[in-house]
């Protein structure tokens, strides 16, 4: 998976900003963080998207997701994303996964059914959009993303 630069963190952000993205802060649990609504049209290519900018710790992050996602789920599929990255760390193995188990638990249960199914879709269409793209991501990070679909799918 990629790491990013603390430059390339901040223009993402000032990007995002100058655009008039809308920008959301999050309690949820004891995490607290941010994250932008993006216009699905800025990746066409994988309905229902998240956005992770990370690299060292203190350089920050940008989160955010696709304006297409049902906002009632955003928070919960974005604290996917700060839980892997964040608090688990990029180097970490598993994080994918152990990141799941700990979304899943913050999702209020009568939400649930439905936010299971927009995320098993959602890893669904991961996995090809993500094997396009050996620079960025990993056969590690796809395996990862197969273990989810296959839990999600269990769900189901």
């Amino acid at each position: 998976m990629k790491s990013f630069s603390k430059d390339e963190i901040e223009g993402t952000r000032n990007f995002f900003r100058n655009k008039n993205f809308q920008e959301v802060d999050v309690s949820l649990g004891d995490r607290t963080f941010s994250y932008f609504v993006v216009p699905q049209s800025q990746e066409p290519n994988l309905v229902n998207f998240v956005v992770r900018l990370t690299g060292k710790p203190e350089d920050g992050y940008v989160l955010g997701i696709s304006d297409s996602v049902d906002s009632r789920y955003r928070q919960y599929a974005v604290v996917h994303e700060f839980i892997e990255f964040v608090e688990i760390g990029i180097n970490t193995k598993d994080r994918c996964v152990k990141a799941l188990d700990e979304e899943l638990k913050l999702v209020p249960e009568d939400l649930k059914p439905d936010y299971i199914r927009m995320r098993a879709e959602f890893f669904r269409n991961l996995i090809p959009f993500c094997s396009k793209q050996p620079e960025f991501y990993t056969n590690d990070d796809l395996n990862q993303f197969r273990k989810n679909l296959a839990k999600l799918e269990e769900l189901v």
